[in-house]
């Protein structure tokens, strides 16, 4: 029968509570005081700590410390009580963990613990501390942390938890100190639930830890435990296992901890609730890509500005996410827990967005995502609004054919993954139309002899226009290679990546007849882009950019259908899918069913002393005599009852 754990005992070992509690305070006590000792002056004040180092960029990921530690048992995200947690770095630090990188997410949560929390996140973010600590084998920085915790609550071991117990348990153990470990396990045998996951970790973890021990220790341990029912039952099973034949002494002894033979689990994550009037925007705003979060985040504002004159407020949430995959995770989590996001805007980078999407569809929360990649995968609540090479070529070859008359075409692309993908994509577009792609050449750019290789080989072709797949400077040591005949006769083609027209400019005979896409041709005439420009220069006193207009047409797309989602209270998503054709500043901008927000971009054609901006003219057929010289603000575009108001 099993003993009050409070009653006085009648073998050679103290009551439990009474070892817990002298043990666990006179360590904490001779921690303390050997750190005193080290001095004889007055005690200093405390210094301000310095900022925890940045370890998420440069931690290697390691699997088998992503999984989740026996006594890791509470739930992700949210504190002991089950609630969401709402501190920026505690989630930061589970998502950071979830990956294995704990000595980042220890940063993240000591970075967190030096802020005011409120108490249900201070006791989780303290017991996850602990648990990095102990998981990173630092058993002794476990115990201070702990220790230190509940000296400052003033609580007693009758007081500790039991998520907290079980940490210590583990970590006296591993520190060496079998008899409190034993304790520990034993108390959250009898406060856990019987037959229960703490239960049933703390049964496993004395089981593991007693196979480590010596013959020598092991037989100590069974005389001074026999009073304890739990304890006791253990060390029969690792008794009747050492009488075996097959008992290998060596099997469990290891500098490894006793847990690295535990089958972890982990647990689900709750869905969190949406708010009704946040827009949350996730960009770079502190390492080598923050100029380009800083373009897209004044943007952005720009177009929230404008359109909160009219309709219901919306107020905007910034969050600087960096390039890092699980900052932008834990961005999505915190701002849906912290402020009730009812929409997610960006990132831009490839692998945050793509993580930021599939956390988004977790907690399902709208997402609008800037990727430009072919690979980025929307619907579901996740839609993408980006300068995908497959749009750029929509562009490219609806001018060339239906502005210009061409029907036959080359290729010239860098053996890399963006040359690839723009092959790829023009070659969807001219078969798609029922045109000709008479050759496709490869090469290395930085290789001249291979250069000069396809720039030989396509002096007999009989395309008409050529698209070179490359920047500027490639671009340019290609073109000059070209004869005066070919020059003549084939028309250059460029993506965005040739969208500079004060470069272009200072070769501009070389460019001459060329067409490339302007996802945002700063020098437009027409009017929306001329009144976005004045007003981004007033505001932030520079000349914008592609990604700040491209900020700009999107938090204009995502403010309007919000504004009418809380007009008339439906969602987000109906209103956005719904959304009319919008004539943006980086192009016409329209929502597919598919959550693709497809944007028609414009093309500028280089004349011997200017340059021309033109709207293709998707589907017309060729049009003889040449190029449609008409000004874009008289093509037919969009009626003013059809256009999204963009605030001005």
């Amino acid at each position: 029968m099993k003993k009050n754990p409070k009653s006085a005992s009648t073998i050679s070992r103290p009551p439990r509570s009474r070892l817990l509690t002298s043990v666990f305070f006179s360590a904490l006590a001779v921690l303390v005081l050997s750190l005193a000792a080290c001095t004889s002056l007055p005690k200093p004040k405390k210094p301000k700590p310095l900022p925890a180092p940045d370890y998420s960029y440069r931690e290697e990921v390691k699997p088998e410390l992503a999984q989740r530690m026996p006594w890791e048992l509470w739930q992700p995200f949210q504190d002991l009580e089950g609630r969401p947690i709402s501190n920026r770095q505690v989630i930061l630090g589970d998502e950071l963990q979830e990956r294995g990188k704990r000595r980042s997410a220890l940063d993240a949560y000591l970075s967190a613990s030096s802020e005011a929390l409120a108490p249900g996140e201070g006791e989780a973010t303290t017991l996850r501390i602990a648990s990095q600590y102990l998981a990173l084998d630092q058993a002794k920085e476990a115990l201070t942390t702990t220790g230190a915790f509940f000296k400052r609550r003033g609580s007693g071991e009758t007081e500790v938890s039991v998520p907290f117990a079980l940490v210590l348990a583990f970590a006296y153990g591993r520190h060496g100190d079998i008899d409190q470990s034993l304790a520990w396990f034993s108390k959250v045998s009898v406060q856990g639930r019987p037959g229960g996951p703490a239960a049933k970790v703390a049964e496993t973890g004395v089981t593991l830890l007693l196979r480590t021990l010596s013959d020598i220790e092991f037989e100590r341990i069974g005389v001074k435990w026999q009073g304890d029912t739990f304890i006791n039952q253990q060390v029969g099973r690792e008794r009747l296992r050492r009488s075996s034949v097959a008992y290998d002494p060596d099997d469990y002894r290891s500098d490894k901890p006793f847990w690295v033979w535990f089958d972890t689990t982990t647990a689900p994550t709750a869905p969190a609730t949406k708010g009704e009037a946040t827009i949350g925007l996730l960009v770079s705003l502190s390492d080598r890509f923050a100029g380009l979060g800083r373009d897209t985040k004044q943007g952005f504002e720009l177009a929230v500005e404008a359109n909160n004159q009219s309709g219901p407020k919306v107020a905007l949430q910034v969050r600087d996410v960096g390039a890092d995959p699980a900052a932008a995770s834990a961005a999505v989590r915190e701002l849906v827990a912290s402020t009730g996001a009812s929409v997610i805007a960006g990132p831009l980078l490839t692998e945050p967005a793509v993580t930021a999407a599939q956390t988004a569809r977790e907690v399902r929360v709208p997402l609008v995502s800037f990727s430009k990649s072919e690979s980025f995968s929307t619907g579901s609540g996740v839609f993408r609004l980006g300068a995908t090479s497959s749009s750029q070529m929509d562009a490219l070859v609806a001018a060339a054919f239906g502005d210009y008359g061409m029907s036959r075409f080359a290729v010239l692309y860098p053996q890399t993954a963006s040359g690839t993908e723009l092959l790829e994509a023009f070659r969807r577009n001219v078969n798609a139309m029922g045109l000709s792609l008479e050759l496709e050449l490869g090469y290395v750019s930085t290789d001249d002899a291979s250069v000069l290789d396809i720039v030989r080989q396509i002096e007999g072709t009989t395309a008409e226009a050529v698209l070179i797949a490359d920047n500027l400077d490639v671009s340019e040591k290609i073109l000059r290679g070209f004869s005066p005949e070919l020059k003549k006769r084939l028309r250059p083609l460029g993506s965005a990546l040739w969208d500079n027209a004060q470069k272009i400019a200072r070769s501009q005979a070389l460019f001459e007849r060329a067409i490339f896409v302007t996802p945002f041709f700063a020098q437009s005439t027409r009017e929306e882009v001329q009144k976005f420009r004045e007003s981004y220069r007033a505001k932030y006193g520079g000349m914008p950019n592609f990604l700040a207009a491209q900020g700009f047409d999107a938090g204009t797309l995502i403010m309007s259908a919000l504004q009418r989602s809380l007009q008339s209270g439906g969602a987000f998503e109906s209103a956005l899918l719904q959304s009319a054709p919008y004539r943006g500043v980086t192009g016409a901008v329209s929502v597919a069913p598919s959550g693709e927000i497809a944007r028609a971009f414009y093309v500028v054609e280089v004349l011997r002393d200017s340059f021309q901006e033109k709207m293709p003219s998707a589907g017309a057929g060729p049009v003889p005599g040449g190029a449609i010289n008409r000004p874009i603000s008289k093509m037919p575009m969009l009626g003013a009852t059809e256009k999204v108001d963009s605030g001005y």
